[in-house]
């Protein structure tokens, strides 16, 4: 049996070279795919990359919060949102708290925590709920804080609830610039401007409590005039749970009534690669089997002569990853 090995030039190549050139700058989760020069680009890739581009570019909605997220916090490096100098002071908590647990970043600019939060769906209220601390207000809390959220435009508006036994529940509501990177990485943003304001006599070292029992970020004059600091809270939400990066450079090698793949295997989260092939450029595709988690190889036997288009996909719990590029392989 003679065999030719092939690969598939994809007509819109022209296409892909445009919306190729930005693509490395996004997570490698979001466009994982390393192109270089010559590179083949099926149908199918090209369809999911584009699938992708148009979720990351689409207006946020409530519902592309929906999931399981890492939150990372980042703060001033003095202080926090509520009290940006309260390092300074050595009052880094609110009354009767101890402090938030922050890394000061390498630059000194700013000090962050990572902490897990789950937004959910129940009929048309979106819920969120915080493993440890509260981190969407003007302040942090020390201990796990819930809510709801909604999204107007391109801001996001959190809903949390203080609930204090022997009290009703006391809720407000916070407002965050929100930047959709991708579907699975959302800046919001929430700065808190500073202003300066009369306020009654007091002494320059004294300490002001509000109503609610926090300490206020601020300092006060010896004329007795308290003003406001300006301070931020970013946060940055990473999605888990998600598919594992795909399966790259792809290559064929036919032999007697087999075709023999090799791939490499970007991702750290795959259960396996799932192998595929099919017989015409608009068949169906046909898995083969599942090689392992890890594996970079894998073998499809027992074949008749014909034309075989095959791929390679990462796939794990969570779904399966976008496809490698197709190989196409004449057995003869």
């Amino acid at each position: 049996m003679k065999f030719i090995l092939k690969i598939k030039y994809f007509v819109y190549g022209v296409i892909a070279t445009a919306v190729l050139v930005p693509l490395g700058t996004y997570a490698i989760k979001t466009i994982p795919l390393t192109f270089a020069e010559g590179d083949v680009m099926s149908a199918s890739v090209l369809n999911s990359l584009m699938s992708r581009i148009e979720s990351a570019t689409s207006p946020l909605t409530s519902d592309d919060l929906v999931g399981t997220w890492t939150l990372t916090q980042i703060v001033p490096v003095t202080g926090t949102p509520a009290q940006p100098i309260c390092l300074n002071l050595n009052n880094c908590q609110f009354f009767g708290q101890t402090p938030p647990t922050y890394t000061n970043s390498a630059d000194g600019l700013s000090r962050s925590r990572t902490d897990t939060v789950v937004i959910s769906k129940s009929g048309s209220i979106y819920n969120f709920a915080q493993t440890n601390n509260g981190y969407f207000s003007s302040g942090t809390t020390n201990s796990p804080q819930s809510g709801t959220l909604g999204v107007l435009a391109e801001s996001v508006l959190f809903k949390p609830c203080n609930v204090v036994t022997g009290f009703p529940p006391t809720c407000t509501t916070y407002f965050y610039d929100a930047k959709k990177k991708s579907s699975d990485k959302i800046i919001l943003t929430n700065r808190i401007f500073g202003h300066e304001g009369s306020a009654m006599p007091i002494a320059s070292n004294a300490m002001i409590i509000n109503s609610s029992g926090y300490l206020l970020n601020g300092t006060v004059t010896s004329t007795g005039t308290y003003t406001m600091n300006s301070s931020f809270n970013i946060i940055i939400l990473d999605r888990k749970n998600t598919p594992p990066a795909p399966a790259d450079a792809v290559n064929a090698t036919v032999s007697g009534t087999s075709i023999a793949l090799a791939w490499t295997d970007q991702s750290i989260d795959e259960t396996g690669f799932k192998v595929q092939y099919k017989t015409s450029v608009k068949g169906s595709w046909t898995t083969s089997a599942t090689a392992a988690a890890n594996a970079t190889s894998f073998t499809i036997s027992g074949l008749t002569a014909g034309t075989y288009w095959v791929r390679v996909i990462a796939t794990n719990t969570y779904g399966d990853a976008i496809s490698s590029s197709e190989v196409q392989a004449v057995l003869q």
